[in-house]
């Protein structure tokens, strides 16, 4: 069997009542965590020109639009649910060290909007809804498991393994026989992949960054689509010849396949973002934030950080690029600014991407204060770091945080009262804590709902959207 056949069987394979009780229990946090992140970016501009992207691209009501009345198809909201859900860059994240600076790594819920608006579209329950995103997680974790170094490395967007996800839970949804699926994924794989200029060291990042999840993971849709109408794709795009293993990963020799896995679902290995900001610079967020707060740190005490922590990081959001970040899209990956800020506020929350705080003299100041040394012994436990904070009175705080002491961790699972002041904390001035309960309410009794719609409908956001009156 091909790779793509064996994926198609395992997608199939996952049903409600066999998915472990922990793997549900996880998927409903995950989709509360998703949501949160969606409604958190709507008001952004990227939020605000993908809906009215979808509402012109996709009139036919299949599918809610996160925040409005609005239904529009599938692929529109797909593409839009997912550029809002990524605009905070804290949606989960799947990452495995494979080497010095070397981190394979997927946002999962990139392709969880396919689950939400093919399940609209059919009719699905919320226990559907759960077997499909478990498929749909674990699609993307074999896939990464199987590599031997990362897309990155090789110029290639993390997000390009996202149409093989797409497919599974659209495939599911839609009533696709397991050789449909495959073909759907050679048709979505051969077709579909993101260049990391998007995601690059040197370049300046811009809003696309939020878009390119949704993209890919909607060819999953429309090629499951076009495979169960008898479109044929190559089932061998994974191992064979100029197919994704060696092009993209550089040679055949660079994926392997375990056909056997035993185990828990990948979908228990996914991380819930306890910070709004690139995953690998967490570690040393948390030691600077802890140390700002024990000792009551200003600005002014400070005379230099020093950042002691895994390659990847130094070089991925040290990029001199990213310095002095003149948007939201870089400064979630600069490692200077969100240091700054992390002494200036003791924390980091969506707030401190204010449009004021790129040109703001004192993050500036601090900014140049800020040093990154690589730390070997970091490389293989990312996100851990060591934070020196030298004070200008000469004395000298240090702070070491694992990737164990991280909530969010798969090792240190979040608890569901922070888990709802991470929504509340998203979605300040959009929705109204009661609001928010109740969708969390809703997501945590996922297994009961009749009609995934009806959970879409508690996304909308109270205040009038000028856009849905646009387009009533």
């Amino acid at each position: 069997m091909t790779i793509t056949q064996q994926l198609a069987d395992i997608a199939l394979g996952f049903q409600y009542d066999t998915i472990p009780a922990e793997a549900r229990d996880v998927s409903k946090r995950l989709i509360v965590d998703a949501l949160a992140c969606g409604i958190g970016g709507y008001h952004s501009e990227t939020g605000r020109i993908v809906r009215d992207f979808a509402a012109e691209y996709g009139p036919r009501p299949e599918a809610s639009l996160i925040g409005t009345n609005l239904r529009v198809s599938c692929s529109a909201a797909i593409i839009a649910n997912q550029a809002m859900l990524r605009y905070l860059d804290y949606n989960d994240d799947l990452p495995i060290a494979v080497g010095p600076g070397n981190l394979v790594a997927a946002h999962p819920s990139g392709a969880l909007p396919v689950a939400f608006a093919v399940a609209e579209r059919v009719g699905a329950s919320g226990a559907q809804l759960i077997e499909t995103m478990v498929a749909g997680y674990e699609v993307i974790g074999r896939l990464l498991a199987g590599f031997k170094t990362s897309l990155e490395v090789r110029g290639v967007h993390h997000g390009s393994v996202l149409p093989y996800a797409g497919c599974a839970m659209a495939g599911r949804l839609l009533g696709l026989k397991s050789s449909e699926i495959a073909h759907a994924m050679g048709i979505a794989g051969s077709l579909t992949v993101g260049l990391d200029i998007l995601d690059a060291e040197g370049e300046e990042y811009t809003m696309t960054k939020n878009l390119a999840d949704g993209m890919l993971s909607e060819r999953g849709y429309a090629a499951a689509q076009m495979a169960k109408r008898g479109l044929t794709g190559p089932e061998r795009i994974i191992e064979g010849h100029k197919g994704f293993a060696e092009v993209l990963l550089g040679g055949t020799n660079m994926f392997v396949w375990a056909a056997e896995r035993r185990g828990e679902p990948w979908i228990l290995n996914a991380v819930i973002k306890g910070m709004c900001a690139e995953a690998t610079t967490h570690g040393h967020l948390q030691a600077t934030t802890s140390l700002v707060r024990e000792h009551k740190l200003v600005p002014e005490d400070i005379a230099l950080i020093s950042i002691r922590t895994n390659q990847r990081s130094v070089y991925h959001t040290g990029d001199p690029v990213k310095k002095y970040p003149r948007n939201k899209e870089t400064a979630d990956h600069s490692a200077y600014f969100l240091t700054a800020m992390a002494v200036i506020q003791g924390k980091i929350t969506p707030r401190i991407y204010a449009q004021a705080n790129f040109t703001d003299p004192t993050v500036i100041g601090l900014i140049e204060k800020i040093a990154l040394v690589h730390g070997p012994e970091y490389d293989a436990i990312v996100p851990a770091a060591e934070v020196t904070i030298e004070l200008r009175n000469g004395s000298r705080l240090v702070r070491r945080v694992d990737k164990d002491d991280l909530v969010g961790e798969p090792t240190n699972r979040m608890s569901d009262a922070r888990l709802r002041a991470k929504f509340v904390e998203c979605t300040e001035g959009i929705m109204t804590p009661s609001e928010v309960d109740r969708i969390i309410e809703q997501c945590l009794s996922l297994e009961k709902l009749d009609r995934v719609e009806d959970l879409m409908k508690l996304t909308r956001i109270a205040t009038k959207d000028p856009l849905a009156k646009e387009h009533a």
